[in-house]
């Protein structure tokens, strides 16, 4: 195997499971280290945050190279008379079919009483000798017209050629396939030949390619009807006509083909639809006439069964066609990155067609237990642990609801406990074509089950969409090298790469036209792709989604943009539609968030860009001009919330969008104003950003120890020079009351007092907070200077750090936080308003549990800062408690922005 090759095998056997159709967009300016998640949940729009753990990383894209050839006329040959003098006389066209059969026309098998003694192929100039290299040239050793064919009319004109020997299979000769389905759904057709240029014109020395539009029989026969001597009987079914405002087919061309390109495998194989019989005047308008192959393909089938025993049912079938001669076809246009004279360049993940494993983790099937009733292709999107969405069609059959949902990736089973089909669909309609199935019991989420998002806007970010279906493994691997596999007839899930169409170009098959009675609507959205697929390539997954990766918060995320709804062939040639979920957002609302009004109980988190003093939208019935101002500055801002009015936050924790008229001026001083200055205070001493993950500890961590117990130790956080906060738990863990703070330097501090808070009750956790006062005051240094505390009441950063005591050093890693009520499932002990729920980010962690004391901060990045970004500290919760650690349940925090006030009051 030369060295290339062995390099394209590699480079196959590296990457072909990781190929994914299409690479993530950006549409969003959200950054990781500004996300906040609010502390109970108020909008559709939150998969980005509600499930960030299952968001992934991007891949990078496998390129390879192959020879170029001119496969394009692979097939096509010319068949020829040879002369006294012993040239050859080119009159007709043909294609071959198999490795020593040519399919023509049967009026090109006499000429003056001769019959075509001779067939040519892989020459594209017959009349010249400087394209010879790959030229093959082959005697007619029998001719078998159609039985039925008679020279005095153009019923039955096709005939099959027989030679001497198999051609040298190349990609430069190669046979076609053929079209065996009557219905001809191409909205062009390609035809070529040597023939004439035009009505009374030469004959071109070079293959000549024209498009055609297929022309109906109603359309053909008032040209043609029953006077034409060829027709008496007039047009019959078992004949197809093919034209052009400018072009057609003239003499020399009879026999050749009347072809389309479909897809298979990142190729595109010919496929035989016609054979070129005949027409009026050349190079006008009026259609050409020819015999459709379909109607023959038995005839043809078992003829060449009977010059060749080796070939059974299903070698001429499309598939067995499409497979059998992979190796030599083209790539589609899409895949070639470069080209040279001899050489392209190719990226598989511009293919069309991609297998969908890998990205459709959130779909589903949906089935009947009742053995009676059987619905096909019932498919749904899981956009949450408990609920799926699907198409309304798919919640009833026969009038038997569906009773389970099969997860796809790992066959899982879930019982449906709720249905609910949007009111305003109509059976047999495609209008509010929508459903919401609730399921009994939650699914479990992990690398191979993931949920996919809600897309809100109207808008498309990019006109590149992917298109859940399923079709057969054997015609969809894309083929990098070698001879394929054989027949891997066995379904999969497949994502094939499409476009998003206007409703001007939306070209859907007609069958779909009854469930239309109003045309395509607002809520529709049309995708599809100009390419044809080979039969049984790609069929829709109804109810799965028509989707697109997307960045959000430094991962990303499949986004449905709408539910498959109807169409054929995934969208290839003809158009594929889906429900577009923007267009039932608020149904969706009502249904799966029933107690949120927008505008009333909700808290906004609006803006991470708007700084202190810039200035903004503050939104309260009407646009108000605002100004971000320190929450100190502007009262009305804590009147609001307490009134459950909307309230909107800057970038800061402690930055709000303040109408102008309500910014105060002079603010009267507090005690524990240094919670309020820590973030300007101790800027300096603000480590960089790469250096947070390498350093073995963290500036405000303190370690609490006991005189008489110096194995036991919890961490608490300095939050001022003299103070610091850990969790009640912490400070009750012995019978006396801690002795010792050792600082993040290794330096130790007599503590003072400790205070825990009066409300603490240690039966269920509840107020698990305490202050620890030191004797002494700590001079800030960047080893040792305190954090800032967490105060926004309403959300919660999402890019979380855990601090865990080690026995050698202090453990960090990522964790996100969650809303209380998806904790709550998890918890028989209640969740209140002041209990912080947090996951592991990774989603096999050994260990999530932790001990009492252990922390939560958040790293805010200072990017006004010179150089590389600096990060300050800030405070977010103490451990409180967890259940089932082991088994990777959450774990409950203190929520410290609960007590801002009791700590002012108390250091």
């Amino acid at each position: 195997m030369p060295f290339a090759a062995v390099l394209v095998y590699l480079v196959y056997l590296s990457l072909v499971d990781n190929v994914q159709c299409l690479f993530p967009i950006r549409p969003f300016k959200e950054r990781t280290q500004t996300a906040m998640l609010p502390n109970e949940r108020i909008s559709l729009d939150d998969c980005h945050l509600r499930y960030y753990k299952y968001g992934e990383s991007s891949q990078v894209a496998p390129a390879f190279g192959r020879p170029a050839y001119l496969k394009e006329f692979a097939h096509m040959a010319a068949v020829g008379w040879t002369q006294s003098d012993g040239s050859v006389n080119w009159k007709c066209g043909g294609s071959l079919i198999w490795d020593n059969v040519v399919l023509t026309a049967a009026h090109c098998t006499l000429d003056n009483g001769a019959a075509p003694d001779v067939v040519r192929l892989g020459d594209i100039n017959i009349f010249s000798d400087k394209d010879d290299q790959f030229a093959q040239q082959l005697k007619i050793v029998q001719v078998v017209r159609h039985p039925d064919y008679r020279f005095s009319s153009s019923y039955n004109d096709v005939a099959l050629l027989k030679l001497e020997k198999n051609v040298t299979l190349h990609e430069t000769v190669t046979p076609a396939c053929l079209w065996i389905d009557n219905e001809v759904p191409f909205k062009a057709l390609d035809a070529t030949g040597w023939g004439d240029t035009g009505f009374a014109q030469e004959r071109t020395p070079s293959l000549l390619k024209v498009t055609l539009k297929p022309t109906t029989h109603v359309e053909c026969s008032e040209i043609y009807g029953n006077t034409n001597r060829l027709l008496r009987d007039g047009l019959k079914q078992t004949q197809i006509c093919a034209g052009d405002k400018f072009m057609d087919t003239c003499p020399g061309d009879s026999g050749g083909p009347l072809q389309i390109k479909l897809l298979h495998n990142g190729k595109v194989s010919p496929f035989l639809v016609g054979v070129t019989s005949f027409g009026s005047a050349c190079g006008t308008s009026t259609p050409g006439v020819y015999t459709r192959v379909s109607s023959y393909y038995q005839w043809i089938l078992k003829t060449i069964q009977s010059l060749e025993s080796s070939v059974r049912d299903w070698s001429l079938e499309p598939v067995g066609c499409a497979l059998r001669y992979v190796p030599l076809r083209e790539y589609e246009d899409d895949v070639i990155v470069s080209r040279s004279e001899d050489f392209i360049s190719l990226d598989s993940t511009k293919a069309h067609m991609h297998f969908g494993e890998k990205n459709l983790q959130h779909t589903v099937t949906v089935g009947w237990q009742d053995r009676r009733v059987w619905r096909e292709n019932c498919s749904g999107t899981l956009i949450a642990d408990d609920t799926v969405l699907t198409v309304a069609e798919c919640a009833s059959h026969s009038g038997v609801t569906p009773s389970h949902v099969v997860i796809n990736s790992n066959g899982n089973t879930s019982n449906i406990g709720m249905i609910y089909v949007h009111p305003g669909y109509i059976r047999n309609s495609l209008y509010n074509n929508i459903a919401v199935l609730k399921l009994k019991d939650r699914v479990q989420f992990s690398d191979r089950v993931t949920p996919a998002c809600i897309w809100h806007s109207p808008e498309i970010p990019d006109p590149q969409v992917e298109v859940a279906g399923i079709g057969r493994t054997d015609i969809n691997e894309f083929h990098f090298y070698g001879e394929p596999e054989g027949f891997k007839p066995m379904k999969r899930t497949l994502l094939p790469r499409l476009s998003v169409n206007t409703p001007q170009n939306c070209s859907i098959p007609e069958k779909f036209y009854s469930q239309l009675s109003r045309g395509l609507a607002p809520e529709h959205l049309c995708v599809g792709d100009r390419l044809f697929l080979v039969p049984d390539s790609c069929q829709l997954l109804y109810g799965a989604p028509i989707q697109r990766q997307i960045w959000r918060n430094g991962r990303y995320f499949a986004y449905a943009y709408g539910l498959n709804a109807f169409g054929r062939d995934c969208g290839f040639g003809e158009a594929a539609v889906a429900t577009r979920l923007v267009s039932h957002v608020d149904w969706l609302k009502s249904v799966l968030l029933p107690n949120i009004h927008d505008g009333q109980s909700s808290v906004q988190f609006v803006n991470p860009e708007w700084k202190e003093n810039d200035r903004c939208s503050f939104d309260h019935g009407n646009e108000l001009p605002g100004i971000c101002t320190h929450y100190t500055k502007c009262s009305k801002i804590w009147n609001d919330f307490k009134a459950k009015r909307r309230v909107s936050f800057c970038s800061s924790v402690q930055v709000v969008c303040c109408p102008r008229q309500f910014v105060e001026s002079n603010i009267k001083q507090q005690r524990g104003n240094e919670l309020d200055t820590c973030r300007t205070d101790y800027r300096r001493f603000h480590p960089k950003l790469f250096n947070l993950y390498t350093a073995t500890g963290l500036s405000h961590t303190v370690t609490i120890t006991w005189k008489d117990s110096k194995s036991v130790r919890c961490l608490a956080s300095l939050i001022t020079k003299r103070t610091a906060v850990t969790s009640a738990s912490c400070a009750l863990s012995q019978p006396n009351k801690p002795t010792t703070a050792v600082l993040a330097n290794n330096e130790s501090i007599a503590i003072e007092q400790t205070v825990v808070h009066p409300d603490y009750n240690s039966n269920d956790n509840s107020n698990n907070i305490a202050l620890v006062k030191l004797t002494n005051e700590v001079k800030p240094t960047a080893a040792v200077y305190p954090a800032c505390v967490w105060t926004n009441i309403t959300h919660t950063p999402l890019d979380l750090l855990s601090i865990e005591a080690g026995n050698v050093e202090n453990i960090k890693r990522k964790v996100a936080p969650m809303y209380n009520s998806d904790c709550q499932r998890d918890y028989t002990r209640r969740i209140a308003a002041d209990h912080l729920c947090v996951e592991d980010l990774q989603l096999y962690a050994n260990n999530t549990c932790y001990i009492t004391g252990d922390q939560l901060i958040w790293t805010s990045v200072d990017e006004s800062a010179v150089g590389d970004s600096a990060v300050t500290f800030y405070v977010v919760g103490f451990y409180s408690f967890g259940e089932k650690c082991r088994e990777a349940y959450p774990a409950v925090f203190t929520r410290i922005s609960s007590y801002v006030n009791w700590i002012r009051e108390n250091i």
